[in-house]
């Protein structure tokens, strides 16, 4: 792929990893604090992967930490080393913000808490303004 490709594609994956960080935040506040949680995780995931479409990578999988820990340059990796507690704090937030049968008696909804969905936005941001940094947007 040509690096204007590359770059429009990371963009394009970056940009969505803003709305998503973006509806995070709304739906905090309007006390969905599972969803809110969820959707800051899934901003997680897909500002590493518009770094992995920047360096020309293809990359797979749903965990954050995982797209840290196999970014495949080392002086990028190290970049982003320093996030990997705030992206093993979003991959904990994938199942069981959207799964009833994932906590004991309790569905996403009554669990999850606003100081929760707050803590992994911050952690989203993190990791978006990092990428922001990389790809120089």
């Amino acid at each position: 792929m040509s690096e204007e490709k590359l770059a429009r594609e990371a963009k394009r994956w970056f940009l969505q990893a803003a709305d998503d960080l973006e509806a995070a935040e709304a739906l905090r506040q309007a006390g969905k604090f599972a969803q809110a949680a969820f959707f800051a995780k899934q901003s997680g995931e897909k500002a590493m992967k518009a770094v992995w479409f920047w360096i020309d990578e293809d990359p797979w999988g749903h965990s954050v930490a995982r797209l840290v820990r196999d970014l495949p340059q080392k002086a990028l990796r190290e970049r982003f080393e320093d996030l990997l507690e705030a992206a093993f704090a979003l991959d904990k937030l994938y199942i069981p913000t959207r799964y009833p049968d994932a906590l004991a008696d309790l569905t996403p909804g009554e669990s999850y808490t606003e100081s929760e969905a707050r803590a992994a936005s911050i952690a989203a941001r993190a990791i978006l303004e990092r990428a922001r940094a990389v790809l120089a947007l």
